[in-house]
């Protein structure tokens, strides 16, 4: 039997879903995955005239925060890291929030910033790549944001963070059914505009780009099929540029149900993958990159990793190593 002080349940409060990760460490600052579960939500899309969350999403979130204790305490994780990302960030009552979560779970739940949340993705998936890739670009594409990333030889050189995601911008750019060519135009406008503030992502043309969230998940299940290929689950999966923009087309002219069932989605994703896929379409283009690789790590294996060696390193000072 596992030791529990070896086990780590890892929460990450999103604005398109609430996922829960079991992690045992191993002694070779290596960790595995024990046990997941995932609950979707739709946080800040009904945020009032002072940018408030609204009540209902604030307690929507404690039923899933106790559920996802008891798995816990059913997995013997005796430890529990939770944290929030851009939907509570961007919210004018954040404290209020994170305060309400805590008296009635226990709960404390870190808000990351948007540069916190693309150093712990970065975390995440670095140490997974193959082992030729010694630099690249990092996009993780978010409901209501997407984090950018610089690396080489292993070190986070620039990020960024941006309040456009899959549920924000379909909510803001025609919704689920009702993508034309002015609204695609208009969302990959907002995002080249904001991409022109930070330089860096437009001077290192030929990179990879390794592409992190459950939209890129999605879309490289859909290339899988249609390729009729399997891959092990921690391989990055190369997907090209011609793909990208095929499934950006593709997606876009269909309305929700055919989404649904000619690319065999659940409806919780069909109808933010447009928006998701657009975003990265744009983020790929103007970075000129050589090729998505989609990887089934991110945000929450960084911070496992993070809080392991932590744990780690106290106990070899303890040790007096």
């Amino acid at each position: 039997m596992s030791d529990n002080r070896n086990r780590l349940g890892v929460i990450d409060i999103g604005s398109n879903s609430i996922r829960l990760i079991i992690y045992e460490a191993g002694s070779d600052r290596t960790s595995r995955m024990v046990h997941k579960a995932k609950e979707t939500v739709r946080l800040g899309v009904r945020r009032d005239e002072h940018g408030n969350m609204s009540e209902q999403d604030i307690w929507t979130v404690i039923p899933i925060l106790h559920k996802f204790q008891d798995i816990c305490r059913a997995n013997r994780a005796a430890q529990i890291r939770a944290v929030a990302t851009a939907a509570v960030r961007q919210s004018t009552n954040m404290e209020d929030i994170i305060a309400c979560w805590e008296q009635e779970t226990g709960i404390a739940v870190q808000v990351l910033s948007g540069e916190e949340e693309a150093y712990y993705g970065f975390l995440g998936v670095t140490r997974s790549l193959p082992a030729h890739i010694h630099e690249g670009f990092i996009v993780d594409i978010g409901g209501g944001s997407t984090e950018i990333s610089y690396f080489k030889h292993e070190e986070l050189l620039h990020s960024t963070s941006l309040p456009c995601g899959a549920v924000n911008m379909t909510m803001q750019n025609g919704g689920r059914d009702t993508w034309n060519e002015q609204s695609r135009e208009r969302l990959a406008d907002k995002i080249s505009s904001q991409l022109q503030d930070y330089p860096w992502t437009a001077v290192h043309a030929g990179l990879p780009l390794i592409g992190l969230g459950g939209g890129i998940r999605a879309l490289a299940r859909m290339e899988r099929e249609r390729r009729h290929q399997l891959k092990p689950a921690g391989d990055p999966f190369p997907i090209e540029a011609d793909t990208i923009h095929f499934y950006a087309d593709a997606l876009a002219g269909l309305n929700l149900e055919e989404r649904i069932h000619q690319f065999d989605l659940a409806a919780d994703r069909a109808d933010i993958i447009v928006a998701g896929t657009m975003i990265l379409s744009t983020v790929f283009e103007h970075m000129q990159c050589s090729v998505l690789l989609a990887s089934w790590r991110g945000l929450s294996d960084g911070l496992a990793h993070h809080t392991f060696n932590i744990a780690q390193t106290t106990q070899r000072q303890m040790n007096g190593q």
